[in-house]
């Protein structure tokens, strides 16, 4: 099995403080198909900010030409963001992706681009991208397979117009079936980590740390999942500030999915801005 992204080392553990949370926003998204052929997809969203009342919501309509290894991506959300993703997988080069990620913002006339590329083989996978617009801004990351399941990943950013590097990463740990280890130092001033494990078919943990040179005090946090039944999935995390969220997630049917969140304070016996609740909906047919 191919090595992960840079970006995604780590991901399992993050998924379990990130996902299935919506403390602080009404949320709706939407998954579809078109029934024809499958290869329109549909996707909408909407949610509202509950502290500073504001409603935001997006557009995507992707169409696959598999034919081609070719997929299409049109963008739109309420902020006027047009925007258009071309990736092309597979046809320069075997394990070769490559994408033109575009950006268009009617009202202000501002315009961004991206040329991504992806390359894949058993042992390693390896990044690059450049800004088309000012700059231009060069990222490379690189993620090698080592023995064992350990990873091995660097990733860094140059401004060619400056000749100046922006930021260098290095990552390495160990990603089974079962657990992920992940270690990181992003330019040697910030230094973090993370465990995933699988407990149990039915419970997930996770833990997570950083500091920074110089600064005494220590992040970290835990999270769990736990699948009550095969309906509704538990979450629940708590962080060094004494910030608990809870999470609830049930199937009201094989298309439609109810979650309920909330977030408080223990430091605080009073209602504080850190004490949030939210409703999310979502739909994806089968």
């Amino acid at each position: 099995m191919a090595p992960p992204t840079f970006a995604d080392l780590g991901k399992s553990a993050r998924d379990l403080f990130n996902k299935g949370y919506t403390h602080g926003f009404l949320k709706f998204d939407s998954t579809t198909k078109s029934s024809s052929n499958g290869k329109v997809e549909f996707k909408t969203g909407a949610s509202h900010n509950l502290t500073s009342q504001k409603l935001a919501g997006n557009l995507e309509l992707k169409y696959d030409v598999p034919e081609y290894g070719t997929t299409i991506t049109e963008k739109w959300n309420t902020d006027n963001l047009l925007g258009t993703v071309i990736e092309v997988k597979d046809q320069f080069a075997r394990g070769l992706k490559l994408t033109l990620d575009t950006s268009y913002t009617p009202h202000t006339a501002k315009r961004d681009a991206v040329i991504k590329s992806e390359w894949t083989n058993d042992n390693a996978k390896v990044n690059a991208s450049v800004t088309l617009f000012g700059g231009p801004i060069v990222n490379l990351s690189g993620v090698l397979l080592l023995k064992q399941d350990w990873l091995a990943g660097v990733q860094t950013k140059f401004d060619v117009s400056t000749s100046e590097l922006k930021g260098t990463s290095f990552a390495f740990g160990r990603q089974t079936r079962d657990y992920t280890i992940h270690t990181f130092t992003n330019d040697g001033r910030e230094f973090g980590a993370s465990v995933f494990h699988a407990v149990h078919k039915n419970v997930e943990l996770g833990a997570q740390l950083g500091w920074n040179v110089g600064d005494q005090n220590v992040r970290f946090g835990l999270a769990s999942k736990y699948r009550l039944n095969s309906n509704t999935i538990i979450r629940g995390k708590v962080d060094n500030k004494s910030a608990v969220a809870i999470a609830a997630t049930h199937d009201l049917s094989p298309d439609l999915k109810l979650t309920l969140s909330t977030q408080l304070d223990l430091l605080q016996a009073q209602p504080t801005n850190n004490q949030k609740f939210g409703v999310g909906l979502e739909y994806n047919p089968a």
